[in-house]
């Protein structure tokens, strides 16, 4: 983290640090951003002038530089914002809404409208006058230390060169200065580069923090950043919904139905093996292999249809949160007690994460805690939805290193809520889900 100009100018050996530099440097920087601008913007209005100069294009001519300053505003906050962050004032985000370049007209007609436009504009004029101002200062400093130079060059070198010389006396009193008397001269040089850095320092500081106030997005503009974020989020999570639900439809619909129908063959197979049995043939090794290719077959849909579930389980689209929680309780091998006192219905995307945080929990409770039974309670009150898996187990799971849990919070943090693990050494281990199902508390919870 870069520290700012002011922190640097409270230290006490600022002068031995490299914050004069860096205030030298950036003061500099001001006028050359400037002139860079203002060429730029009269090589845009010289070319168009060149082309075929006519009375009506040059009555023109003023109201191009005027449509074309907001442009030259667009760019010196985009410089500028590097010169804060030479400065230490870095996290100067914008305020304009991203959106692509083309079509070029429609950024053009939004980055007009934008307020954040006409204040880079404003600052554009600001820094111009810090930039006049920079000048002047820089300029005396170069010429007061100019003078000490010379005054050190003549005490040190030139001191009897120019004695020796025939020069018209002076009516003013010049103070008599010796060659011993130089390390006065350089006394002063000292003290005037120490001088000179606090100075730019403080000019450095004050030029960015007024650029700072001018640039920095106002609270009306970042929350509509949040918004677009979350709608942005939203727009994702439901494309990986659609997405999972097409890959749920595929395999019920194809692959199960495959194996539903070798199941069947496999069945009709078995009678003709009867039939065979009937008439006296030897059919046992045949039989043996059915029945084994019966198995794997069953095992395969079982398998198949599991996995289904916790792709997208149907039970969850068609009858709700509450009936795919019971169907997770009475398929789980461990006692499940479920306590459900929850309002319906819910957003199915608050519906989704809390099913994928019970299915996780019980996974993770099957797997790796060695528990005996789970309890479920899912509550809803003041627009937040909440839930609650604890079991028995032996505890000390890390969420940090669970990969289910990490997409789980993802999950949960899309929608403006949070996941909480608790699962201290010897057991037992809660997981606890929290999801706004109010819109703007979920925005300011993205916010904050």
């Amino acid at each position: 983290m870069t520290i700012s100009m002011w922190r640097q100018l409270a230290r006490p050996l600022y002068a031995l640090s490299g914050g004069p530099w860096i205030a030298l440097f950036a003061l500099a920087m001001q006028p050359a951003i400037m002139l860079a601008g203002g060429l730029l913007l009269i090589m845009v209005t010289g070319g168009l002038s060149t082309h075929s100069v006519t009375t009506p294009l040059i009555l023109l001519l003023p109201l191009v530089c005027i449509a074309i300053i907001p442009l030259v505003g667009l760019w010196y906050g985009y410089v500028e914002r590097g010169r804060l962050w030479v400065l230490g004032f870095d996290g100067v985000d914008s305020g304009h809404v991203r959106m692509p370049l083309r079509p070029f007209w429609s950024w053009i007609a939004v980055r007009y409208r934008e307020p954040a436009t006409w204040r880079e504009v404003l600052a554009t004029v600001v820094g111009g006058i810090f930039g006049l101002l920079s000048i002047v200062v820089l300029f005396l400093q170069v010429a007061v230390l100019a003078a000490m130079g010379w005054a050190l060059l003549y005490l040190g070198v030139l001191h009897e060169r120019l004695d020796e010389g025939n020069f018209a006396p002076l009516d003013a009193e010049v103070p008599e200065l010796g060659p011993e008397d130089w390390w006065m001269v350089a006394l002063a040089i000292l003290a005037a580069l120490i001088v000179f850095g606090y100075l730019n320092g403080l000019l450095a500081a004050i030029s960015a923090s007024a650029s700072k106030a001018l640039l920095a997005p106002r609270p009306e503009e970042i929350q509509r950043q949040v918004v677009r974020l979350a709608s942005s989020r939203d727009r994702i999570m439901e494309s990986f919904e659609g997405e999972r639900r097409r890959i749920e439809r595929d395999l019920h619909d194809g692959v199960q139905q495959e194996l539903v129908n070798l199941s069947l063959r496999l069945g009709m197979v078995e009678l003709d093996l009867k039939g065979l049995e009937q008439q006296g043939a030897d059919a046992a090794g045949a039989r043996e292999q059915l029945t084994l290719a019966q198995e794997q077959a069953r095992h395969a849909l079982q398998t198949l249809r599991s996995t289904v579930r916790g792709i997208y389980p149907a039970v969850l689209e068609d009858h709700g949160l509450r009936a795919a929680l019971e169907e997770l309780a009475n398929n789980c091998i461990l006692p499940v007690e479920l306590d459900y006192d929850a309002a319906h219905p819910f957003p199915r995307s608050a519906e989704r994460t809390a099913y994928y945080a019970a299915n996780e929990a019980i996974a993770n409770a099957l797997k790796h805690a060695e528990a005996t039974r789970l309890r479920i309670t899912a509550r809803s009150a003041e627009g937040t939805l909440r839930l609650e898996i604890a079991d028995d187990g032996r505890g000390g799971a890390d969420a940090a290193r669970g990969s289910g849990i990490a997409g789980l919070n993802e999950r949960a943090e899309a929608l403006g809520g949070a996941v909480e693990v608790d699962s201290p050494p010897g057991g037992p281990t809660t997981l606890r889900l929290r999801l706004p199902l109010n819109q703007d508390e979920r925005a300011s919870t993205l916010r904050f």
